[in-house]
């Protein structure tokens, strides 16, 4: 992939042509395991599914009826956690990207500055770290800086050590804050 300028996401996943109808809802949280705001983003029509291979196992992430409950934490982490739930309201997966800032858009809606580096937990415990190419080939090309990288390098090793030490800890924080929203 050749990267031209980091990538700025929104919590409406704004551009992304897949989804063909949605609506969010957003609340904020002063929880002692979570502060911060939390935006419920339920996919009501899509083009087509959308399923990632990790360790050998396919897990579709988007669907009709699915949903992403995307973490913003109040604090700077430099991560923003989105939370994949199937129909049903299962977690299949937790997708931590790693971040050089976060925002709000003058309509209101979370976006971030996404440093590339990817963490990826799924309820079975399986943890994968990705798209270190992506982050090198960033650093290589001038779009961030060496500190940037440092920065997500130091911020991915935090949370990977986190999720080894305590590995329920997001997955029971992502199913708990989903079950506060109502669809």
């Amino acid at each position: 992939m050749k990267l031209n300028k980091m990538k700025r996401k929104y919590a409406d996943r704004r551009g992304w042509r897949r989804i063909i109808g949605s609506h969010m809802t957003r609340k904020s949280f002063m929880w002692p395991s979570f502060h911060g705001e939390a935006v419920l983003l339920n996919f009501d029509e899509v083009k087509a599914p959308l399923s990632v291979i990790y360790g050998g196992i396919r897990t579709k992430t988007v669907d009709q009826s699915f949903s992403w409950l995307q973490l913003f934490p109040a604090c700077p982490a430099h991560f923003v956690l989105t939370a994949m739930f199937n129909a049903e309201k299962q977690l299949v997966q937790c997708y931590f990207d790693v971040t050089y800032q976060e925002g709000r858009d003058p309509d209101g809606v979370l976006w971030f500055d996404d440093l590339y580096l990817d963490i990826i937990l799924f309820p079975g415990h399986d943890l994968y770290l990705v798209d270190e190419d992506e982050l090198t080939e960033a650093l290589d090309t001038g779009i961030i800086t060496p500190e940037m990288y440092d920065r997500a390098w130091r911020t991915a090793r935090n949370l990977v050590n986190f999720i080894k030490s305590n590995p329920d800890h997001f997955l029971d924080l992502a199913r708990d804050l989903r079950s506060t929203f109502k669809d």
